[in-house]
């Protein structure tokens, strides 16, 4: 990762940052964004994929907002803008590997791991982690944006998707994490 002067860099949001970079095209704007957004951005998709695509992903995402910088419109965010870009790549790459609707092993379906309660919290984040995997790609998807810290709202622009369907999307994914990782887990 490039690394940034902090004098500036923890001064400007992401959403002033790529104004100055819409406007200069300069790389230094570029750097900050990546710097705020890029880590967020590679969670986002690994949690969706695995290392290599996740990385893939990212790329192409920031190699998309250097060729589309003049069409991102200031009355949105540009976290939002971003994970749309990135979403979209990633679609588009399961759909070209025919793995998007559904990344969940039979096996892993058949054989649930035990319901008994984990105490410690590095297995507690292990099998949220697992559980995770098991969703459906469109309610993991949902729930990983937010989890990012993204509002009802801004799924439904990124996801293009109305609210009561990233809401649906929302509860599916939350009622079979409860079942899965039993009531003793948040």
């Amino acid at each position: 990762m490039l690394s940034i002067p902090l004098s500036w860099a923890g001064t400007l949001c992401p959403d002033q940052l790529m104004q100055h970079y819409q406007k200069t095209g300069a790389s230094k704007w570029l750097d900050g964004l990546i710097q705020h957004c890029g880590d967020d951005l590679y969670h986002f998709i690994l949690r969706q994929s695995d290392p290599a695509l996740a990385q893939d992903i990212c790329q192409q995402t920031w190699l998309k907002v250097m060729e589309k910088r003049h069409s991102f419109r200031a009355d949105s965010r540009f976290k939002t803008w971003l994970f749309s870009i990135a979403r979209n790549a990633l679609l588009d790459e399961l759909k070209r590997q025919q793995r998007w609707q559904s990344l969940i092993c039979p096996d892993e379906l058949a054989h649930p791991e035990s319901q008994g309660l984990a105490v410690c919290p590095v297995a507690r984040q292990q099998r949220f982690e697992q559980a995770l995997r098991l969703l459906p790609f469109l309610q993991r998807e949902a729930l990983m944006l937010q989890l990012e810290g993204f509002s009802v709202g801004q799924i439904s622009s990124i996801t293009n998707e109305l609210d009561e369907t990233v809401k649906s999307r929302l509860r599916y994914a939350r009622r079979f994490l409860q079942a899965r990782l039993g009531e003793h887990n948040e």
